[in-house]
């Protein structure tokens, strides 16, 4: 436990002040904070090797990150045909409950 606790950059006198539940409440949200900045490299990284290839290989093709897209306009939807879809698979749960009895 102490080791987690220093590993995470966390001060070693704040150790033996703080309860289980404290500790494992800081060293939870330490390490889901440190997975989320792990994926935001990795996304960068990506980014940054799609723009080399580009660079590379074709630097004429490159697209224009400086220009805002506008956001994709979702799906038109048939409001019958979801209920429909609703409708058989409340109906497969329905007989899905009923096959054990």
């Amino acid at each position: 436990m102490f080791s987690t606790w220093c590993g995470l950059d966390l001060h070693h006198d704040d150790f033996w002040d703080v309860t289980l539940r404290e500790y494992d409440l800081i060293t939870g949200g330490r390490i889901k904070a440190k997975d989320q900045e792990f994926k935001a490299w990795r996304v960068l990284n990506q980014e940054l090797g799609i723009l080399v290839q580009f660079a590379f290989h074709d630097p004429k093709k490159m697209p224009d990150f400086t220009r805002g897209t506008e956001p994709a306009k979702p799906a038109v939807r048939d409001r019958a045909q979801d209920l429909n879809k609703l409708r058989a698979g409340l109906m497969a749960l329905h007989f899905q409950s009923k096959k054990g009895k």
